[in-house]
């Protein structure tokens, strides 16, 4: 059998864009193929009206040492946001239709947080919580079985650590990152993003806390697309991936074929799902695929007439359980104080339900949840753009999460190599979040490639 590459890799974002360059630096030849016609995958900078909004890898960690590390080999400018972040913490809270200032939250009556506890806010309480009492020794002990007794609903774990059902609902219920609430995501995978964010301080630089890319962190996906020897091939919607004792053939809806020894799916598990294989995968592995949900997130990017929050003394940010989900207020880097525009981040029910209105429609609904809030706001903003991950037929959603029971279920055989099909992506690492769990897991199937050649 002829085979067109050494490695045929389904899906250009950065996970497989990393596995191309790392194995061609181990002399495998190496074609990529992607079915939209961007690379970056997840990785989604909008670039409108002379700025970039981050619809994916908001911003690259201090301590992300292998995506750093990529935008420095490919010669891409990155910048400080700590004085940016900054800005960040500086927003209000909106709760039951009332707006709740930083200053007055200690005292309000609706903070039910534990006694010692009250001065954290309700957007990072969680966070808190899974780094202070976090019983595990580093990120990659979530899947030791020691700890498989954590695989539990979030909400038992923080009603272990003396929280009431009206403070859980306060810090996880209002804008959720994984699942519907704390009952839909399991608390081992808070409990593992804890870790890897307690490892990350550990390994920032002193003062630091993350960076961007001038023009996008896109702008890395493109440069690392750009040194791939054997290129990108954009506008390949992948239909089938078929083998036999040989070698591989990816099958695409233009027609088009490519042979290989192996075969790496880079692809989120909604999109993975689509994807007919020949074999079948094993039944346990096969289920784990079609079971893991992905978190519906919507983002709606707003460009401000006037300084609204001025007049009415509210921070421009707010942290709502409304439509409006979390806005943030986007910064000039150079001038932070400079509010350029709001976007609107909106997740779990709230994005599901905005995904099944139109574009028009729903930018509409989001800018009526904001100017029922704060009166001020009153036809001062107007809709820049928005992109759902939810709605994204390439993503399927933001990101893959475990329900409870999943991990000890599921996260064992995930990722395993079928034959001579490999798989990574951000949700089979083992150690790492984000875009470095995407490139750690790129260099995990590149290794088994390289075990059997």
């Amino acid at each position: 059998m002829a085979f067109d590459r050494d490695v045929v890799i389904v899906g250009a974002g950065i996970s497989g864009l990393h596995a191309a360059l790392t194995l061609e630096a181990k002399g495998a030849s190496v074609v990529v193929i992607e079915a939209q016609q961007r690379v970056g995958g997840r990785i989604h900078s909008m670039r409108q009206l002379g700025n970039t909004a981050e619809a994916g890898g908001t911003y690259i960690g201090a301590g992300y040492t292998r995506t750093i590390g990529a935008a420095q080999r490919h010669g891409v400018e990155l910048m400080d946001v700590t004085s940016v972040l900054e800005f960040f913490r500086e927003q209000d809270l909106v709760y039951r239709g009332e707006i709740i200032r930083q200053k007055d939250w200690p005292a309000h009556p609706v903070n039910d947080f534990p006694a010692g506890d009250k001065e954290h806010l309700p957007w990072n309480y969680h966070r808190v919580l899974t780094m202070r009492a976090n019983p595990l020794e580093d990120p990659s002990a979530w899947l030791d079985p020691r700890h498989a007794r954590l695989d539990v609903p979030a909400c038992d774990w923080f009603r272990s650590q003396g929280l009431s059902d009206k403070a859980i609902e306060l810090a996880y219920g209002l804008n959720v990152s994984f699942g519907r609430d704390a009952r839909d995501v399991s608390a081992l995978l808070l409990l593992f993003r804890g870790a890897f964010s307690k490892s990350q301080r550990a390994a920032a630089p002193q003062g630091s806390l993350g960076y961007t890319a001038r023009h996008g962190v896109q702008r890395i996906c493109e440069a690392m697309a750009g040194a791939i020897q054997g290129g990108v091939e954009l506008g390949h919607v992948v239909t089938g991936i078929s083998q036999n004792a040989d070698g591989a053939t990816v099958h695409c809806a233009n027609g088009r074929r490519f042979t290989a020894q192996h075969v790496i799916a880079a692809l989120p598990v909604g999109v993975l799902n689509r994807v007919a294989l020949d074999p079948a995968l094993p039944k346990a592995q096969a289920e784990a695929i079609a079971h893991l949900p992905s978190q519906p997130l919507t983002q709606v990017y707003l460009a401000p007439k006037s300084k609204f929050w001025e007049s009415d003394g509210y921070a421009a940010s707010l942290f709502t359980d409304t439509q409006a989900g979390m806005l943030a207020a986007a910064r000039n880097r150079e001038r932070p104080s400079e509010v350029t525009s709001l976007t609107a981040w909106i997740t779990a029910a709230h994005a599901a339900a905005l995904d099944r209105l139109s574009p028009a429609d729903a930018g509409r609904a989001v800018i009526a949840a904001i100017e029922k809030i704060r009166p001020a706001a009153r036809g001062q903003l107007e809709v820049l753009g928005m992109h759902s991950w939810g709605g994204d037929p390439y993503a399927g959603g933001a990101w893959a999460y475990f329900r409870p029971g999943d991990v000890t279920r599921y996260a064992a055989v995930l990722g395993n190599a079928h034959g001579r099909l490999h798989f990574c992506g951000e949700h089979l690492a083992l150690k790492s979040r984000g875009m470095e769990g995407a490139m750690e897991s790129a260099e995990e199937a590149v290794a088994e490639i390289l075990a059997n050649a």
